[in-house]
């Protein structure tokens, strides 16, 4: 149970690092907007155009980093596999 505990620990912030890498490594929080600029060519005129979008922060990195490391040490809870290895005398 504890090595099963372990690698739940791993893949979880594995997980975080490939969700926040894959996002834009954003080193600020998650954001579900984005605002793009326009430039309207026969008035003159910039403006913004808000795009829903979904950016994860920092946050994202440090949640994954943390639940992993938290069934990490959680795994220590339960008690080491025992060896079943038979010791035949001759």
């Amino acid at each position: 149970m504890r090595s099963i505990t372990q690698r739940l620990a791993l893949y979880i912030a594995v997980a975080g690092v490939i969700v926040w890498l894959l996002g834009g490594a954003r080193k600020g929080f998650y954001v579900i907007t984005e605002e793009l600029p326009i430039y309207e060519p026969v008035t003159e005129i910039y403006s913004t155009k808000r795009h829903d979008k979904f950016l994860p922060g920092i946050d994202f990195l440090f949640g994954g980093l943390i639940l992993g490391g938290s069934f990490y040490f959680l795994s220590f809870l339960f008690p080491k596999p025992l060896n079943s290895k038979t010791v035949t005398q001759s």
